[in-house]
């Protein structure tokens, strides 16, 4: 028997699939992904979806953030969240209006990382000044620190209600219990940021852990795609073992969809799936996720264009 939650990712990714352009279809993965937790059927997720992407794409014309490739998952994670572009736009514009006048760091992708996750988590632009108190609070060292990353976690923590000290000390709680747990010190903070928003098992995040370590051996690409943070963010709630059959399931029910996603893709989405069965992962992370598929894809682009650069420049 096909799980719910996978059944209801294939549903929303053939919707999509059936919706998107061709060229559309590594978003549409993630876009289904992103409305996971949505109440409404798969095409009419999908519609507003649409609709929302269309209202993203004439307020942000061609070049601002985020770029064309983004927003049909920024506007799945509004849809899933009942929020609008119109939402998005307000928070957005009421964040950059605001860094201005505090004299703040700039943020991330003109501040609709930020902009996002306090528009999905149900927050509004009375929250502004909140977000950038939290900011302040939690941003690490500039050698330690993923813009992005904070951007998004203190605009959740402010849409929740936390305040700066609250936020501190749910990180610093998080981090512990991670630590605690054998976790290596590089993958701490980066999990401690996604696991401190929900309950977690401390008691059993270092038996979790084991078996999901346990459970990749042998899938080098599920190893990787997920890798060691994506591990910790998955051991923290415990039930180890029911946890590891759910990725390597998650994972072989993602590699069937046709056409069959890559394999970093793939374990990404299967981690994410995972996460909805153990708890719930909130629809901004799809595009999170994506960001840094896009990112990584881009690096790669460049590395090659350079060695190539360099091949003809010697001959």
């Amino acid at each position: 028997m096909v799980n719910a939650v996978i059944e209801r990712f294939q549903r929303l990714d053939a919707a999509f699939s059936e919706r998107a352009s061709k060229g559309e279809r590594l978003y549409g993965r993630f876009s289904a992904l992103a409305c996971i937790s949505g109440e409404e059927s798969p095409e009419q997720l999908v519609d507003r979806s649409l609709h929302i992407r269309d209202r993203m794409n004439e307020g942000l014309g061609t070049w601002r953030s985020p770029g064309r490739a983004m927003r049909l998952v920024f506007s799945a994670a509004l849809a899933a969240s009942d929020r609008t572009a119109g939402n998005f736009f307000t928070v957005r514009n009421a964040l950059n209006s605001r860094r201005q006048e505090r004299g703040s760091r700039t943020l991330s992708h003109g501040g609709s990382c930020a902009a996002l996750a306090l528009v999905v988590a149900g927050g509004d632009t009375s929250q502004v000044d909140n977000f950038f108190d939290i900011l302040d609070e939690i941003t690490l060292p500039w050698w330690n620190r993923v813009p992005a990353r904070e951007d998004v976690l203190a605009a959740t923590f402010a849409a929740t209600g936390e305040t700066p000290e609250d936020a501190r000390r749910k990180l610093d709680q998080s981090r512990l219990a991670l630590r605690s747990a054998g976790i290596p010190g590089h993958h701490v903070e980066r999990a401690a940021q996604e696991i401190c928003l929900g309950p977690i098992n401390g008691g059993e995040l270092a038996a979790a852990w084991t078996s999901l370590n346990t459970a990749v051996r042998g899938r080098p690409v599920l190893r990787s795609g997920v890798g060691k943070t994506g591990l910790a963010v998955l051991a923290s709630r415990g039930r180890g073992r029911e946890t590891a059959d759910m990725l390597v399931s998650s994972f072989e029910a993602v590699r069937a969809l046709r056409p069959r996603p890559s394999g970093q893709v793939a374990a990404r989405l299967a981690m994410r799936l995972t996460q909805a069965q153990t708890g719930s992962t909130e629809p901004h992370a799809a595009a999170r996720d994506l960001a840094a598929i896009l990112a990584a894809q881009a690096a790669i682009i460049a590395v090659a264009a350079g060695s190539t650069a360099t091949i003809a420049a010697a001959s």
